[in-house]
C-alpha cells in the first residue's frame, strides 16, 4: 500500500468561529518517485474559498524531490474536499490552511527462503 500521510494545522483564519474540515482526498504516488524510491515531506499552504474548494495551493518547504512537491499540490487541487470554515455568524468565510504531506513508500516483507533438510 502507497503511503501519503496528510497532516492539516489551521495558519489564518480571520474572524471564523469554526475552522475548515477535510472531508476527503485522493494521493496518488508520483510515478517517477515511485520508480527512483523517493520519500519525503512537504509542507505546503493552500488557500480555501467559502465553499471549501482549494482555490491555491504553494509548497512553503520543498521535500528535495520535485515530483513529490508537484504531486502534492496538483492532488490538493484536484481532489481535496473541505467543510468550509464558519464565522461567528455561522456563515462560510474563506481562510488559509498549512499542512506537511508525508509521501512514504511501503516496505516489503522479508523474503522467506525455505529451510533446506541434509541429504
Amino acid at each position: 500500500m502507497l503511503q501519503a500521510v496528510l497532516t492539516f494545522a489551521l495558519l489564518a483564519s480571520a474572524g471564523a468561529a469554526t475552522s475548515a474540515q477535510l472531508i476527503s482526498v485522493q494521493l496518488d504516488y508520483p510515478p517517477t518517485a515511485l520508480h527512483a524510491g523517493s520519500e519525503g515531506v512537504v509542507a505546503f499552504e493552500v488557500k480555501l474559498a467559502k465553499n471549501g474548494k482549494v482555490t491555491g495551493c504553494r509548497v512553503t518547504q520543498s521535500s528535495d524531490h520535485a515530483d513529490l512537491d508537484q504531486q502534492t499540490c496538483s492532488q490538493l487541487r484536484k481532489t481535496a474536499q473541505f467543510k468550509p470554515a464558519l464565522d461567528l455568524m455561522g456563515k462560510p468565510v474563506s481562510t488559509t490552511y498549512a499542512g506537511r504531506l508525508r509521501w512514504k513508500l511501503p516496505r516489503s516483507a522479508p523474503e522467506t527462503v525455505p529451510a533446506t533438510v541434509p541429504q
